[in-house]
């Protein structure tokens, strides 16, 4: 058997230089670069001694949800129910503050799953709603529902957008984090990422904001708020004309779980519930067959991945 401390270790200039005769003078390694479609760049040629070195981050075991879409509580209900019987850990939801919870919560357990309510109405009075439904039904019990706006003016949480690039998402996210009060009334703050096609850039991406929240976290002890990472998936991130969504979905839903989202939520569920049910399949066996969700920081250690996380982190300093 052989074992890998049994190889010679070379620096990158001589693998360069190995590579360089491999190529016969028909192109320099040093010429070949991963560039990520948002601007950064970074060669594919790396070492050890490129990536400084970094402990692996604590990462959470992520969750699959569906993300619901019907007009009123009663269809919301029938589509909740249908992807529970699935598997489903997450639930979410855009409602208004007009919305009966005694019929959108109906056989729903609320003590064993999550639930995000994004409103369009006014977040105060869904949040005493909410309060008022869960001290009546669940008094003896904890509950996870968070409640934030869909409204871009308010300061529940942000959405990192997909028609954004990351130098703009990272940046944005900086700027709001810097300026956010301390939410006495929420006590959790919400960051909603649309996932984005570049597999390795998507990974990285979600890995610098965990670092980040993590450095932002320990320079002001004064916030207390619990931060909450969603990945899901925007329709431009696919065209069905040219590739099945759900091609795309898999290696969209892969980098939310390597990149350690605490929810990932895959194709919306409005008139196909087929599609959202394969998603969310997807997701049981990233989770049950191949352990992503349980396993902190499952890329530590991939260089290139590595690099591009500093670069980003680099971003938001």
């Amino acid at each position: 058997m052989v074992r890998w401390d049994e190889f010679e270790k070379i620096s990158t200039s001589e693998w360069l230089k190995k590579i360089n005769i491999d190529l016969k003078g028909k192109k320099l390694a040093e010429d070949y670069t991963y560039l990520v479609c948002e601007g950064l760049e970074c060669s594919p040629f790396l070492t050890e001694s490129d990536v400084p070195s970094a402990p692996p981050l604590l990462g959470p075991h992520t969750k699959p949800g569906v993300h619901i879409i019907a007009d009123q509580p009663s269809a919301a209900n029938h589509k909740a129910h249908s992807m529970l019987s699935y598997g489903a850990e997450a639930l979410s939801f855009i409602i208004d503050e007009s919305w009966d919870f005694n019929i959108l919560f109906e056989g729903i357990y609320l003590d064993m799953i999550h639930v995000i309510l994004k409103t369009e109405g006014d977040i105060d009075t869904v949040r005493k709603k909410v309060e008022d439904y869960t001290n009546k039904n669940y008094s003896k019990k904890n509950t996870n529902i968070f409640v934030i706006s869909a409204e871009e003016t308010k300061r529940t949480g942000i959405h990192l957008k997909y028609k954004h690039t990351v130098k703009e998402r990272l940046q944005l996210l900086k700027s709001y984090l810097n300026e956010m009060p301390v939410n006495q009334n929420a006590g959790y703050l919400v960051i909603t990422l649309d996932l984005k096609k570049d597999f390795l850039a998507q990974i990285a991406e979600l890995r610098a904001i965990r670092k980040h929240l993590e450095n932002y976290k320990t320079s002001h002890p004064e916030i207390k708020n619990e931060v909450l990472l969603i990945s899901q998936i925007h329709p431009d991130a696919y065209n069905p004309e040219q590739i099945h969504p759900l091609i795309v979905s898999n290696y969209l839903i892969m980098s939310s779980f390597l990149g350690m989202s605490d929810f990932s939520f895959g194709i919306s569920y409005d008139e196909d519930e087929e599609a959202a049910r394969l998603c969310l399949n997807i997701q049981h066996i990233f989770n049950e067959e191949s352990y992503l969700g349980d396993v902190s920081d499952p890329v530590a250690g991939s260089y290139i991945i590595e690099k591009l996380t500093e670069q980003m982190l680099t971003l938001m300093k």
